[in-house]
């Protein structure tokens, strides 16, 4: 149609895989790093772990994303996840203040203390996924059951490890300080080949309209009435301006390890200049 157009990249020798989706290939709003600008952001990709045999996107596709050099891509440690996408631990919202953005982490580190907190106010026995289908198993889930898991905790340390050495490098690559990050609880399993996967619904993998976040409801502990994780994220996010809408999407996306990003697209405002006129 008018004004749409398509690159088709097909490698010959190699097999497609999970992070060559493009829940894979993100992009960061505007910085500024080390006196360099990239007005257009930098690209973002998930990948192995250094000198690692892991999974990596297909080479054509990443030499590709490596030729626009205007938005020279940073290349972050995904494939600790089941899926391996970057859109599963990190994403931005925009924001009227000097800086124009947060980025947002998914963070089993605040997620337990969270737990803790309410733990101690005497809500150990509040309930996980009320009203959604399915639960992780037949047995009900509190926040003292989720506390008590040793092994639920040391996957979750383990997970935080990644998401960390991810942390540092987004720090330096996009010229970031601790004030411009909001860690988002989570939790995460390992499956049987020790990827991570959601325990609940991965609020992270939201979608971003403008100041309207779509939210996957995380189904987490209900006390007082209120879904405690939709309390906080509503708390972190809100005095940024941004409105919360928490959506249902177990039977849609969650179940089959995506959420609602992975369903959902935007259309953008196009830039006011002529971008591809843009010299590095």
């Amino acid at each position: 149609g008018p004004d749409f157009g398509y690159v088709h990249k097909e490698p010959l020798f190699e097999a497609a895989a999970s992070l060559d989706s493009f829940g894979n290939v993100e992009v960061s709003p505007p910085v500024a790093v080390a006196g360099k600008e990239y007005p257009l952001g930098r690209i973002l990709i998930g990948s192995s772990f250094p000198a690692s045999a892991g999974r990596r996107m297909t080479r054509l596709v990443r030499d590709f994303l490596y030729a626009q050099r205007v938005q020279a891509p940073v290349e972050l440690y995904s494939d600790w996840l089941a899926v391996g996408n970057v859109n599963e631990f990190v994403t931005f919202v925009p924001t009227s203040d000097r800086k124009r953005f947060r980025m947002l982490l998914a963070s089993p580190a605040a997620c337990y203390r969270l737990f803790r907190e309410k733990q101690k106010e005497g809500q150990g026995e509040a309930t996980m996924f009320k009203g959604k289908g399915t639960a992780p198993d037949t047995k009900r889930v509190t926040i003292n059951k989720v506390l008590s898991n040793d092994a639920l905790a040391q996957q979750n340390q383990y997970v935080q490890r990644c998401i960390d050495w991810n942390r540092d490098i987004l720090k330096k690559e996009l010229g970031l300080l601790e004030e411009d990050i909001i860690d988002l609880p989570a939790l995460f399993k390992l499956d049987k080949q020790g990827k991570a996967v959601p325990f609940f619904p991965n609020t992270v993998t939201m979608i971003v309209l403008a100041r309207e976040l779509g939210i996957p409801k995380p189904f987490g502990p209900v006390a007082g009435g209120e879904c405690c994780l939709e309390r906080r994220i509503r708390a972190l996010l809100e005095p940024l301006g941004l409105s919360c809408r928490f959506l249902e999407d177990v039977a849609s996306y969650h179940g089959s390890l995506g959420e609602v990003r992975c369903g959902t697209n935007v259309q953008r405002r196009p830039f006011a200049f002529n971008w591809w006129h843009f010299a590095p």
